[in-house]
């Protein structure tokens, strides 16, 4: 009997992302089953579940939370472990990288609540222009650019924002709208590739939904370096990581997210990496 391997979904991706289906296949190919599940499912006990495309958890946070609660007392193996899924749901894993030497761009986390001044805090850090966004979200979700709306409007955004959850303000980084942001995937602690991101003429965002593009390029030695620094400060070691890199101010590579939850990880560029994964996840002695 073929060891079945649970991917995590969510409704409008049930039917499995362009990615997920190479990983599926992968998964066939290693001699078990790839069956989508939507997140907040019950799972049987001591099953193996991979978190792919459960991209609207952002909507009910707390919920997602829950979920993994039960899956641990159900003894589910999960990938990315549990432990670093609640670590990273919440942007405040930035600030922890930063302690720990992590070449990050600037980011303070503002909480649910709190009255904070856009200006002054700008001001205080030294910046000149900064982004808002809310502090668990993805694809760029209410993610507003200082200098593009003007502060009065940044200020009745974050006001909003913090209203109902936690936001961050981060330096804004000049070089992704002007030479974009590149992703680099990690398996296992080992990079397979990496993709370019450029935000479309006009925009800053490089996500496809705001007209961004993506192209595969080379992993050369520094991009390979930055990637594993940031992996090295995370344990224990992901299964799948994407770390997004920007040129920072003086051209050193800063991290500005580091992915584990359920991140694009562009396996129709680079199915080799989905083997790789498929393998890792597999129990001993499943594999064929």
């Amino acid at each position: 009997m073929s060891t079945l391997v649970f991917l995590a979904v969510d409704v409008a991706t049930v039917s499995l992302t362009s990615d997920d289906r190479v990983l599926a296949e992968s998964i066939v190919a290693a001699g078990s089953e790839a069956v989508p599940v939507i997140w907040g499912e019950r799972l049987p006990p001591a099953s193996t579940l991979v978190i792919r495309s459960t991209w609207d958890y952002v909507d009910d946070p707390d919920r997602f939370v829950s979920w993994l609660s039960e899956l641990d007392a159900g003894g589910v193996v999960v990938h990315n472990p549990t432990s670093l899924l609640r670590w990273n749901l919440h942007k405040r894993y930035l600030v922890d990288l930063i302690r720990l030497g992590v070449p990050t761009v600037p980011t303070v986390v503002v909480s649910q609540g709190d009255d904070v001044d856009v200006g002054a805090l700008m001001r205080w850090n030294g910046w000149e222009d900064a982004v808002i966004k809310p502090a668990i979200g993805g694809t760029a979700r209410l993610a507003v650019h200082v200098d593009a709306i003007g502060t009065d409007a940044a200020q009745h955004h974050l006001d909003d924002l913090l209203a109902v959850e936690d936001a961050i303000v981060q330096r804004f980084v000049p070089s992704v709208p002007a030479v974009g942001e590149t992703s680099v995937i990690a398996i296992a602690g080992v990079v397979t590739h990496a993709v370019h991101k450029r935000a479309t003429a006009g925009d800053w965002r490089v996500q496809a939904e705001f007209g961004g593009s993506s192209e595969p390029v080379a992993v050369d030695g520094r991009l390979a370096a930055a990637a594993c620094n940031a992996i090295a400060a995370v344990q224990p070691t992901p299964a799948y990581a994407r770390v997004d890199l920007v040129e920072g101010p003086t051209g050193e590579l800063q991290l500005i997210e580091l992915e584990l939850v359920e991140p694009e990880l562009f396996f129709r560029l680079a199915a080799h990496a989905a083997t790789r994964l498929a393998h890792h996840i597999l129990p001993r002695g499943s594999v064929h």
